[in-house]
């Protein structure tokens, strides 16, 4: 029991000295033209390496453009967006596709799965590791409208090391 005792205690002394002030443990990633639709910040990079980037739909400069609604290849033109937005996160925190850690894939209907899948490889050259993956249909997405629905949404954890 004593033995559990102080592990935990060296546990909890190891974490309140690794800890920082939330206002300096982490900074927010505003890429040019990624302009949210709800209070939230499109990418936060933490001190530790860490970059959490928040779900991206395939809006540009604020609205779904009149292509990835038209009804032609729309989950892939809208993959291309998510995905562009996504680089556009990474790239503004210095990191790439290849830090990805995590994704969480949210589908408006999950035959759209192949179609994504289609556009989301070509964001891996063969032999680099794509980060691992949930996909999880919803009933809807954020940011759609009557004749215009938002088919994906992708959010993603990436690392690299300071």
């Amino acid at each position: 029991m004593k033995n559990r005792i102080a592990s935990a205690t060296v546990v909890l002394a190891i974490l309140a000295a690794s800890a920082a002030p939330a206002d300096q443990a982490r900074t927010g990633i505003y890429p040019e033209g990624n302009i949210p639709i709800a209070p939230y910040t499109p990418g936060i990079k933490t001190d530790n390496g860490f970059l959490y980037v928040a779900g991206q739909i395939p809006y540009v400069k604020g609205a779904l453009p009149a292509h990835a609604a038209d009804g032609e290849n729309d989950i892939q033109d809208q993959s291309k967006i998510v995905m562009e937005n996504l680089k556009a996160v990474l790239d503004e925190a210095g990191y790439s596709f290849n830090d990805a850690v995590r994704t969480t894939v949210y589908l408006s209907d999950i035959s759209l799965y192949g179609g994504f899948n289609e556009v989301y490889a070509t964001y891996w050259n063969e032999g680099d590791m794509p980060p691992s993956r949930a996909a999880i249909a919803v009933n809807a997405l954020p940011g759609g409208k009557p004749g215009a629905p938002i088919l994906v949404e992708v959010s993603m954890v990436a690392y690299k090391s300071n």
